[in-house]
């Protein structure tokens, strides 16, 4: 009974050295990056008595060589126009539009479409499985049905995929280990 002991002590002992030598970390980190594209637009208008001017260069013409009526000269002032200029950088784009009637800036409107691109990493951290302790009842029915052996078992399942069992009953000690599939 003794030597049946220490044989049971010595294949815990062996089975415990044998799973659990090297430590392990315990967590597991999963990293997922999204990226999100928002558009956004700002319009803005200023009226143009509220827009600064100074004046670079006066151009004189000889009125003589060219011919232009007074007609065609009053109806160029009065005419109202608009100059756009846009700028395109990478998927922006930046506009601006100005409003001229008679030599004078009547309106100028700024417009802007911007792309922001938004990137969201997140890590998803888990606790790697640890080491459980099972205690149960196993029993075992003979092919003839004619004896029915009842055990006590202690289960030790691992950090890994292993399962340690070891049993006492009837039928004398059990050993046993299994692999998850």
């Amino acid at each position: 009974m003794i030597k049946n002991g220490i044989i049971f002590i010595l294949i815990l002992l062996s089975l415990f050295l044998f799973e659990f030598r090297i430590p392990k970390t315990t967590t597991v980190t999963k990293t997922k990056i999204d990226t999100i594209v928002t558009t956004k637009t700002l319009t803005k208008y200023t009226k143009g008595d509220n827009i600064p001017f100074k004046v670079l260069d006066t151009i004189f013409t000889n009125i003589y060589k060219e011919k232009h009526d007074t007609a065609y000269i009053v109806k160029d002032y009065n005419q109202v126009k608009e100059y756009t200029d846009s700028i395109k950088q990478e998927n922006n784009l930046y506009v601006i539009k100005d409003t001229i009637s008679q030599n004078k800036i009547i309106g100028r409107s700024f417009k802007a479409k911007i792309q922001e691109k938004t990137i969201t990493i997140t890590n998803n951290i888990q606790a790697k499985p640890k080491a459980a302790l099972y205690l149960g009842i196993r029993s075992d029915i003979s092919t003839d049905y004619a004896q029915v052996n009842h055990n006590i078992t202690l289960s030790l399942k691992t950090r890994k995929k292993g399962l340690f069992s070891i049993g006492y009953g009837m039928s004398g000690y059990s050993v046993g280990y299994s692999l998850k599939l």
